[in-house]
């Protein structure tokens, strides 16, 4: 990844999360597997660096701030997803406590019914976030997109150097 340039390393990084989404919805759609409040926050983090990164392949930065500023939304939402993803891991396997829920009666930050009907199923919670309802090699989805956020943030300062070792290139030509 680090020998692809800018605008082909975020363009693979924007179909990484699109099929990030896509997996989600195939789940929730086709096998019955509801999001809880926890697993909707993580997808809209995802959403989100995907949207930024499909930003970064279009419109390339041509001087070092742009480089930063990228770099930072981009970190920020990495990170978000991480942190969400971490908090849902530490509901699953930490002690039970009755204070925190997570249950779909929760409020939820955006009115869903101002949203279009299919926008409003992808991101509507159902299910309990304590619950571990799907593993992959034996490792929850929480878990997955821990792991998934920190590849994506490492990923992309691995573009954003390369991205300013040219700048830095071109400003000597």
């Amino acid at each position: 990844m680090y020998r692809l340039g800018w605008r082909p390393g975020f363009g693979i990084l924007f179909i990484a999360c699109a099929g990030m989404i896509a997996f989600a919805l195939y789940h929730q759609f086709y096998q019955w597997l509801m999001p809880c409040l926890m697993c909707v926050y993580e997808r809209i983090a995802i959403i989100g660096f995907g949207l930024f990164a499909l930003l970064a392949a279009i419109f390339p930065p041509k001087k070092r701030s742009g480089v930063y500023v990228y770099t930072g939304i981009l970190t920020l939402w990495g990170l978000f997803g991480a942190i969400t993803g971490l908090r849902h891991v530490w509901m699953q396997y930490g002690p039970k406590d009755p204070s925190v829920s997570c249950a779909s009666s929760l409020p939820f930050p955006i009115d869903l019914n101002a949203l279009p009907g299919s926008i409003a199923a992808v991101i509507r919670p159902v299910g309990d976030c304590a619950n571990i309802d799907f593993t992959i090699f034996g490792i929850t989805m929480p878990i997955w997109i821990v792991l998934a956020c920190l590849g994506l943030v490492a990923v992309t300062w691995l573009l954003a150097r390369r991205q300013l070792t040219e700048i830095r290139r071109n400003q000597w030509r």
